[in-house]
């Protein structure tokens, strides 16, 4: 019996595993929301753009 794992050790391994999982899975996430973050600032600095450019060209048309 001394070579096999008790339940007790099984279930503190999975444990441990599930937990690198988790802290992996939340890596992944923080990474995405950071980068969503970032598309959604291009997005509204484009906006911006876009409507100061077509507010000018309408002023132009008068």
């Amino acid at each position: 019996m001394w070579g096999r794992p008790s339940r007790l050790d099984r279930i503190e391994q999975t444990v441990e595993r599930l937990a690198e999982i988790s802290e992996a899975t939340n890596l992944r996430i923080d990474r995405f929301v950071d980068a969503s973050e970032q598309q959604i600032q291009i997005l509204h600095q484009r906006t911006e753009q876009l409507q100061r450019a077509v507010e000018y060209l309408m002023s132009k048309d008068g």
